[in-house]
């Protein structure tokens, strides 16, 4: 079977110019518009797949490392400033290593690009709401804010992917990013630093494939202001950037006045913050400078970032081993700038894991899987999208063909098996259970696993808090009544009700519970409901003289607003 010829960037070493789209006809323009129109489709369906099962969960447990990003958000909403001492929740108390004391003022020793460039859409979520009623859904609002960061990473992903690859190696590559890697069981459940970086790296890589269909200026305006961001995201991650800058420097040296201004301008805010609160480039982040061990224990420990029991990257996503085949058919893309593009990465990928090892956390302290090698996961989804194309292109349909077909399929199914045990079973894993990276007797995926079972009460489909979720399923009453609590103390009434009610389903016997969702649907002016709450609490305890006022009282807001109807007159608020 010969080679197809692959749709997406030219095939010439020379990008497409301007001038050269002129001479397309109305049938030519037709086809683009419907071929974009359907890509649009595929990307608004893999946002929202993502996005829905991202906001799946069956427990809210976050590292104490995502506290100061979940928070700082709401400082800069509420307090206009960038400091945390307005908050006082036992997070912070719990987490104190996550921040320092510059100054008088509470600050994150973790960058703070993420949280700032989320603070548009937490400030569109919540806006109407007051601090204290934001606070009691921080986490869920934290989550689901990180759900869309890594949902947008995997929809720029297939951006890259269907310019590389055919269209169905784009959308099965693309789900093999968004559900058997760390993107889904880490990226997606915290506002972890990976997360941005993800999309960031995946923006630049777009960024680049676009601009080799066709040479602007503006391109490296986008690409300048993408890679400032990228520095100070997350600083150990930044030397990916070495094949962004070999693109730049070598391809297009005369843009290279403008990639580096768009880069200063957009970096200078974190610098300045930086240097003006810290004294130092990176930030309170520069302590992990003195967790660096430049010994051979590195050899050890960069093994151990990639086959170790409970942090190796091969061991949580093992489809990721494809990649090493399809780095070695990194020629068969036909753009020379993207094929040397995605050869440098290779090298820069080793190297990168190379200074982790160095790290003596290396294995990324409390996460499921190697949290810190998440910023290699889309490039080496990239290779896995290329083997995926050139073995498909070269199926013969013999045993031997077929064989690796069985392979592939089994280390897919695994890898996504692996993911949705971090992502559903691992919030319930004990610390008292988690194991170091080598201990091969407490493997994580087999505890977290073997926890979960025992303990997990919860499933839903999160919305967009403080909205009530899409689907909500407890076995136990008491998490439903928590959430009634908080909402109902925030003054979301609406939510509590839903709650109480959810409760209910679990536990129906309970005066306390429906005298609660009485009183918070009097408040709505629900008042016929809340008389039939209080008539089921008082069935419950007939004696109890608090249900029985408050019932009497509801008797008298529904004789009224009767009396106000047939006076025609407004009913009483």
């Amino acid at each position: 079977m010969g080679r197809r010829k692959k749709k997406g960037i030219p095939s010439t070493d020379a990008p497409v110019s301007v001038n050269e789209n002129s001479t397309s006809t109305p049938t030519s323009i037709i086809k683009k518009i419907s071929s974009q129109l359907s890509e649009n489709k595929i990307v608004i369906g893999i946002f929202i797949l993502c996005f829905v099962l991202y906001n799946t969960y069956t427990y809210v447990r976050m590292s104490g490392d995502t506290v100061p990003a979940a928070y700082l958000p709401f400082s800069v909403i509420f307090y206009r400033n960038l400091f945390f001492e307005q908050f006082s929740t036992p997070d912070f108390a719990a987490n104190a290593y996550a921040f320092a004391n510059v100054g008088g003022h509470l600050m994150s020793i973790f960058p703070i690009v993420t949280p700032i460039l989320v603070t548009p859409f937490i400030f569109l979520s919540t806006f109407g709401m007051s601090p204290d009623h934001v606070t009691l859904y921080i986490w869920q609002i934290a989550r689901t804010t990180s759900a869309g960061v890594a949902a947008l990473a995997v929809c720029i992903f297939y951006l890259v992917a269907i310019r590389l690859v055919p269209k169905k190696i784009a959308i099965i590559s693309s789900l093999i990013f968004a559900f058997a890697t760390s993107t889904w069981s880490t990226s997606s459940q915290a506002l972890w630093q990976q997360g941005m970086v993800e999309l960031l790296l995946l923006l630049m890589i777009y960024i680049i494939i676009r601009n080799e269909e066709e040479v602007s200026l503006r391109s490296f305006i986008y690409l300048g202001i993408v890679s400032g961001l990228f520095v100070f995201c997350r600083p150990p991650d930044a030397i990916l950037l070495i094949p962004i800058l070999g693109y730049v420097f070598i391809r297009y040296r005369k843009y290279c006045a403008h990639y580096i201004t768009s880069a200063v301008i957009s970096g200078l805010p974190f610098l300045v913050y930086n240097l003006y609160f810290f004294g130092n480039v990176f930030g309170g982040y520069v302590q992990n400078l003195q967790k660096f061990d430049l010994s051979l224990n590195f050899l050890f420990n960069y093994l151990g970032l990639l086959i170790s029991p409970n942090k190796g990257l091969l061991i949580f996503s093992p489809i990721l081993i494809l990649a090493v085949f399809g780095y070695l058919h990194v020629n068969s893309l036909k753009n020379k700038s993207i094929m040397a593009l995605f050869q440098w990465f290779g090298p820069v990928l080793i190297l990168s894991t190379l200074v982790y090892s160095f790290f003596e956390d290396w294995g990324g302290g409390y996460s499921y899987g190697p949290r810190f090698l998440t910023a290699l996961v889309p490039i080496l989804c990239i290779y896995v999208a290329i083997f995926l194309s050139e073995f498909q292109a070269h199926f013969r349909a013999g045993r031997f063909d077929y064989i690796k077909t069985g392979v592939i399929v089994v280390l897919l199914i695994i890898s996504i098996v692996i993911q949705f045990i971090g992502v559903f079973y691992f919030p319930y894993l004990s610390d008292t259970q988690f194991p170091e990276p080598w201990d091969a007797s407490r493997p994580i995926i087999i505890n977290s696993l073997n926890d979960g079972i025992t303990q997990i009460d919860t499933f839903a489909i999160q919305s967009i808090p403080p909205l009530p979720p899409f689907f909500y399923y407890s076995k136990s009453d008491y998490q439903s009544i928590m959430y009634a609590v908080n909402a109902r103390e925030a003054g979301d009434y609406t939510t509590a009700v839903y709650y109480y009610k959810k409760s209910i389903q679990t536990n129906p016997n309970s005066y306390g519970v429906w005298n609660d969702l009485g009183n918070c649907q009097m408040i709505l002016g629900q008042f016929d409901d809340a008389l039939q709450s209080y008539d089921r609490a008082l069935a419950i305890d007939p004696t109890n003289e608090i249900v029985s006022s408050n019932r009497a009282r509801a008797l008298q807001s529904i004789q009224a607003y009767n009396e106000s109807q047939e006076a025609n007159v407004s009913p009483p608020p």
